[in-house]
């Protein structure tokens, strides 16, 4: 099934999913379809709404309840603009859906709509100064943070941090023996990291997926959205993930740890450590993609694994992670 009729077979589901909140679109826009499925919705008086079909997240009900409980607790503190999460016409925070053509029982969330534009790959010094910002608010709002009922956030505090383990069985047959040999050695490496700079350590709640895809110029502020990774994890894995993914220039870091630093302390973390931990960040989009269901994502594959490779050799020769173009 190609992109278009992977989405339109999900937008079937939309109709039914409103109606459980009362609500009549008068548009219906996919804005995303990845991981899961993101819709705009214009209602039938004129509001827009953001509809979320966790189709490939793999999280349980009580984990996207969890997760809907912490942006609800955000949005009445607003010390960070985030989704404002909607209940239904029975005062749920989500709603239980079956989807047929994947044969599977999914979740679905809505939220009021965000204004604005994604910050993207070329963020400014200011947004990534305000990113670091937010990002330490986000971990100081979540030290109080108490989830309530069934809900709870699973512990991430590992490479592959919650997900299906797709690597370590055997090879996927789409790599070759190389890539998958520098995979298991990086796994390792990065785990031992993990278990040892975990000992003794609280979890907290964290976003665990800070790119600037995720963050939306909100007018004159920045929005932190999709905290559909989110979990039980260390500070430091904030900062890696983001630092992650604008290492095409190491001196944007720079003012991602400043705004952190103008909230909170930096986490004690050797650069050798780091650097390892950023290495890692590369093993989760590889084990990801492994398992995803989107047409778009899988002719991309390839090209993905190619580079995946070349940019685990740059690591193990100078031992530093870089997204750089080969």
């Amino acid at each position: 099934m190609d992109e278009e009729a992977q989405i339109a077979e999900v937008q079937n589901l939309v109709p039914g999913i409103l109606a459980q909140y009362g609500i009549q679109a008068a548009h219906i826009k996919n804005v995303n379809h990845a991981f899961n499925s993101s819709f705009k919705i214009t209602t039938s008086t004129g509001d827009d709404l953001a509809l979320r079909i966790n189709l490939g997240s793999g999280k349980s009900s009580n984990e996207v309840l969890a997760e809907m409980q912490w942006l609800e607790a955000l949005a009445l503190e607003g010390s960070v603009t985030s989704p404002e999460p909607l209940r239904t016409t029975n005062g749920e925070l989500l709603i239980s859906t079956h989807f047929q053509p994947l044969n599977t029982d999914t979740t679905a969330v809505l939220f009021k709509w965000i204004e604005g534009e994604e910050v993207g790959e070329e963020p400014t010094p200011e947004q990534l100064f305000e990113l670091g910002e937010n990002m330490a608010r986000l971990q100081v709002f979540a030290q109080n943070l108490e989830f309530k009922g069934s809900a709870f956030l699973p512990e991430v505090n590992s490479t592959l941090m919650n997900s299906n383990d797709n690597l370590t069985a055997s090879k996927p047959e789409s790599m070759t023996d190389k890539l998958y040999g520098d995979i298991l050695k990086g796994l390792e490496l990065s785990d031992e990291v993990y278990t040892r700079i975990s000992q003794g350590q609280k979890l907290l709640p964290i976003h665990a997926d800070l790119h600037m895809g995720n963050v939306i110029q909100n007018k004159d502020k920045l929005a932190i959205i999709d905290f559909d990774d989110a979990g039980l994890g260390l500070p430091i894995q904030d900062l890696v993930i983001s630092t992650y993914y604008i290492r095409e220039d190491r001196e944007q870091e720079k003012h991602l740890r400043a705004g952190y630093s103008s909230i909170l302390e930096l986490p004690n973390i050797s650069d050798e450590d780091f650097e390892v931990l950023v290495m890692g960040r590369l093993l989760v989009l590889i084990n990801a993609v492994l398992e995803m269901t989107s047409a778009e994502i899988i002719e991309f594959l390839p090209v993905f694994l190619e580079r995946s490779q070349k940019r685990l050799d740059h690591f193990f020769s100078n031992g530093e992670l870089l997204l750089i173009s080969y």
